[in-house]
């Protein structure tokens, strides 16, 4: 697969990325703007609006069948926090035109209506209709309201919540449940407008194609974007802070759950746009985030102080999460064992054959990425944002150099800022 980038003006990029390993095509748009408490929630609801109809399909059964028309196209629209930005994230996967039965340009349409949807939205008096705001309103309170089920989830919320408690990254990614009340048709399709003024964004199209048309397509359908100077029921949970030991901030969440819910936040410092990136990954992978892991290995299998237990690491803020569900009574050991595996990390307490085991499960984890195309989509644009050109090959030959005296170093850099903890 090879990706070429081009800059089509100040805010405007596209991303071609050829593979013939498909037979579907994969049209999608990123457009960026940054975290903002004050913003978050309505810019998560713009695509849910958008989706739901268009000037020439105000319908999503309209939307539907122009999807049903070409082959069963597949269609979505969300958004997500990528670091520090907001990303607000379109998506078309459609056959390949070889396979229409009557030579149809399938991409070009793709194309044609990914342009429709996004910037071409049904409008009532000259703003959004204001039932289909309405009715997203509803549905984004219940998706908010609703984190609260997923503790796990949940969890790791409130564990950025308190580490980034000035900092829209530590805002839930869809948004605030006091922001919902205060937004109508009117003061969203005003943020809309801006959004698309304002945002950086990011064409992608994926598949088998030819590059020239393509080009000429994206440069004729989105010439007019100018430079950027131009009903649930949910239980209580009761939050108290502990305290702040030795630099480390202690929370404890008390709520009805079955399970405790454990999630230590370790700052990497490592600087995320070099190549200390990839000896993260490996230190990773051999803590706590494949199933040879030492945390799996050791605190869940061994000892059983944990139901489900992993570390994740969060490139974007260089921070490394281990979270973990665990019986109650089991919490002063649980967290014991978790600190002694990160503290045998450090020592140097691991073999070259658990360096060789992290590398292999990295590399085909790698090697799956290239597997589906929206996959692969999202990692360009994670890649973009870091300022990365690795490929998939050139990242597996990184993670090949990584050494165990460079895992050491990542080791001891490692720092507890917040320990969190939910339970009852």
């Amino acid at each position: 697969m090879n990706e070429t980038i081009t800059k089509l003006n100040d805010r405007v990029y596209l991303h071609t990325m050829y593979t013939e390993k498909f037979k579907t095509n994969l049209v999608a748009s990123f457009v960026l703007v940054d975290l903002n408490k004050e913003e978050i929630t309505q810019n998560t609801l713009i695509p849910a609006v958008l989706k739901r109809g268009t000037n020439a399909h105000p319908t999503m059964r309209d939307i539907s069948n122009a999807m049903d028309d070409m082959y069963g196209a597949i269609f979505d629209a969300s958004s997500d926090k990528l670091g520090s930005k907001q990303a607000l994230q379109f998506y078309i996967s459609v056959i390949d035109d070889q396979y229409a039965l009557n030579q149809e340009k399938l991409l070009q349409k793709s194309i044609s209506l990914l342009k429709e949807i996004m910037f071409e939205p049904k409008l009532v008096n000259g703003t959004f209709d204001k039932d289909y705001v309405e009715q997203e309103k509803a549905q984004l309170l219940e998706l908010i309201k609703s984190k609260i089920n997923d503790k796990g989830a949940y969890a790791v919320f409130r564990s950025l919540e308190e580490l980034f408690p000035n900092d829209p990254y530590g805002v839930y990614k869809y948004g605030r449940e006091e922001d919902i009340s205060k937004m109508n048709e009117v003061s969203l399709y005003q943020q809309y407008q801006k959004v698309m003024a304002e945002g950086e964004i990011h064409f992608y199209v994926a598949g088998r194609f030819e590059e020239s048309e393509v080009m000429d397509q994206m440069t004729k359908e989105f010439s007019f974007i100018k430079d950027t100077s131009d009903a649930q029921n949910y239980f209580a949970v009761d939050k108290s802070d502990l305290a702040m030991i030795d630099g480390v901030k202690k929370v404890r969440d008390v709520g009805e759950v079955i399970q405790g819910k454990l999630v230590l936040t370790y700052d990497a410092k490592v600087d995320p746009f070099s190549d200390d990136l990839y000896k993260v990954y490996v230190y990773n992978a051999i803590l706590g985030s494949s199933a040879m892991s030492k945390l799996f290995q050791n605190v869940r299998e061994k000892k059983s102080m944990a139901y489900t237990i992993r570390s994740t690491y969060l490139k974007h803020k260089a921070l490394m999460l281990i979270t973990a569900g665990i019986e109650m009574d089991k919490y002063e050991k649980a967290l014991e064992y978790i600190k002694k595996e990160v503290q045998d990390m450090n020592e140097g307490n691991f073999s070259e054959e658990d360096v060789i085991n992290a590398k292999t499960f990295l590399v085909n984890l790698f090697r799956t990425y290239t597997d589906d195309e929206t996959t692969m989509v999202s990692l360009s644009m994670g890649q973009f944002l870091l300022g990365m050109e690795d490929s998939i090959e050139g990242m597996i030959a990184k993670i090949q150099k990584v050494t165990k005296d460079e895992i050491i170093q990542i080791a001891h850099q490692m720092e507890l800022k917040l320990e969190y903890y939910l339970g009852n």
